[in-house]
């Protein structure tokens, strides 16, 4: 009993320092939305060091700990065995501080199933320690006759723990997904009960980009109209709709904008069969979350799934005529039929703070001036006006909607710093994005910083449009490149050196802190930086 009682308490201690060395990784499989294949993919991807590090401290303990055990078999087997322990705990202990310095870039969300999974990924990995102990423990009946050197080391297989810690976590994950997808499902039924109830005009957001940015411009100009409730920041998943649609402010609302989002075929479709939409804003398409959908054809019908849904206008952005043509033949006239295309602009001025066009509403020019920047900003006023002409609202209206429009946050968001103009798109993750911004960064006087981790979710494409990032780096308008991580860098280096770039102003660190840390001693007031792509770790 009293050795059972010891196997316990070294597990439950070796468990203790594990979680706390790992706990970034229940972050991390909450970023690949608790899927465990994605996170494997993440972890075993050839840029990601995690898998490296947990490697090498296996290594670096096993020899510790079987130098400790041989200098100290004098002390006998069992006085061996509790030496030993001292630098394996001591090298756990000293990774959990060491990577601290790579945290995750977005910070875990403590939600309820994120705590769940923090206490079942510590119980999972109590268990397998425990297990494994325990199978070290049955080799002394076949080292009996061994010397005592030899029988101390049979606990050097639990220096190899830290390479299956993932595998705990996925297994934890695996676990308690059968109790959190059910639950998920009786939520988002639940949910849907309520849309069927309410009284809303309900309009769903779809595209590979522009979706939040459309989703604030439309609430602004709608709300000069009716009571709008929009899905906030980026719900745009079935749980993300039930969370809306259950709040308290959902009773009042005359229109619901719902963004919706698409990992995979079939998500459209189900976003679509839950809310219903009457209306559709559909904004464009491009080669995002290449991962999951391996082609840009099962991308664009992915996108296009929205044309069979209950909507009786589907407003589109004007590149979107062509690619529609394109699989046209999948889909009735019917569905064809409701589809409208958004006006183009005219007589449009970029500058650096302000963007100027002319626009036909209700029949009748009129001039827009906003702080929104860049291409994306006019055309997704062009769709969220032709949009809002459909649903009822007059040009006085609509022009009173967009003088209110402000930057969405980290969208190409001008903000100001002791002189610094510092341009945050950090939430911009494609190829079409990074252009318009770089375009936006050169409109500016003083020197040009961009800082950026490269393009994500990219999938068989990330080698064409990383490089294709790392060439429009290379502008000699642009005074100096931070690239920041350690997964999308190498492609966008090699692209950038080999397109001209300058390497004296290139600079790679592995967290944002880190360039936060160059950029101190390197800008000065009249200076721009451009905050590109600052996405979660899982790509």
């Amino acid at each position: 009993m009293d050795d059972l009682v010891c196997r316990i308490v070294a597990a439950i201690v070796c468990a203790c320092f594990y979680f706390a060395g790992t706990i970034k990784l229940v972050g991390a499989m909450q970023q690949s939305g608790y899927r465990g294949g994605k996170f494997l993919r993440w972890f075993y991807h050839k840029r990601n060091k995690f898998a490296s590090r947990l490697l090498f401290l296996s290594v670096l303990s096993l020899v510790a700990t079987a130098m400790f055990t041989l200098v100290f078999s004098f002390l006998g087997e069992m006085g061996a065995i509790a030496v030993s322990a001292a630098p394996y705990l001591f090298f756990c202990l000293l990774f959990y501080y060491s990577d601290r310095k790579y945290a995750l870039k977005v910070d875990a969300v403590q939600s309820g199933r994120w705590k769940r999974l923090c206490v079942g990924y510590l119980f999972v990995t109590a268990i397998v320690t425990f297990v494994v102990i325990t199978a070290c423990s049955t080799l002394s009946f076949a080292l009996q006759t061994a010397p005592t050197w030899a029988k101390s080391m049979r606990y050097l297989p639990v220096c190899f723990m830290p390479i299956l810690l993932p595998f705990a976590l996925c297994a934890a994950n695996a676990v308690l997904s059968l109790f959190e997808n059910a639950r998920n499902r009786r939520f988002v039924k639940r949910a849907g009960q309520v849309l069927d109830e309410s009284n809303a005009v309900r309009v769903g957001i779809v595209g590979s980009y522009g979706k939040t940015s459309v989703k604030n411009i439309l609430k602004t100009i709608l709300s000069e109209k009716y009571e709008v409730v929009a899905s906030p920041a980026s719900y745009n998943t079935p749980m993300g709709v039930a969370k809306t649609v259950t709040a308290a402010e959902f009773a009042s609302a005359q229109v619901f904008l719902c963004e919706m989002g698409a990992r995979k075929q079939g998500d459209i479709r189900e976003l679509c069969d839950l809310v219903k939409p009457q209306y559709i804003a559909f904004t464009g398409v491009c080669a995002q979350h290449m991962q999951t959908f391996k082609t840009e054809e099962t991308l664009l019908l992915t996108k296009c799934e929205a044309l069979s849904s209950s909507a009786g206008v589907i407003v589109c952005g004007g590149e979107l005529k062509e690619k529609l043509a394109s699989v046209q033949d999948r889909f009735t006239d019917e569905e064809l039929k409701k589809c409208v295309f958004a006006g183009g602009a005219t007589k449009v001025e970029m500058q650096a703070e302000q963007t100027k066009f002319t626009l036909t509403i209700c029949g009748e020019e009129a001039v827009i001036e906003t702080s929104l920047l860049g291409d994306s900003a006019v055309e997704n006023i062009a769709l969220a006006v032709r949009l809002a002409e459909a649903m009822g609202l007059s040009k006085e209206e609509i022009l009173r909607g967009v003088k209110k429009l402000s930057p969405c946050e980290h969208r190409l968001q001008l903000l100001k710093s002791g002189g610094v103009n510092i341009l945050d798109d950090a939430y911009n993750c494609n190829e079409r994005g990074a252009k318009i911004a770089i375009e936006a960064l050169k409109r500016f006087a003083g020197r040009k910083v961009v800082v950026t981790p490269g393009i994500v979710e990219t999938g068989v494409l990330h080698e064409q449009i990383n490089g294709e990032l790392g060439k429009l780096l290379a502008d000699p308008a642009l005074d100096r490149v931070i690239l920041v991580g350690e997964t999308q860098v190498g492609v966008v280096k090699t692209a950038f050196l080999d397109a001209g770039g300058d390497k004296e102003k290139l600079s790679i660190v592995s967290t944002l802190s880190g360039a936060q840390e160059l950029l101190k001693d390197y800008l000065l007031d009249g200076d721009t930086v451009l905050f590109m792509n600052d996405l979660p770790d899982i790509v």
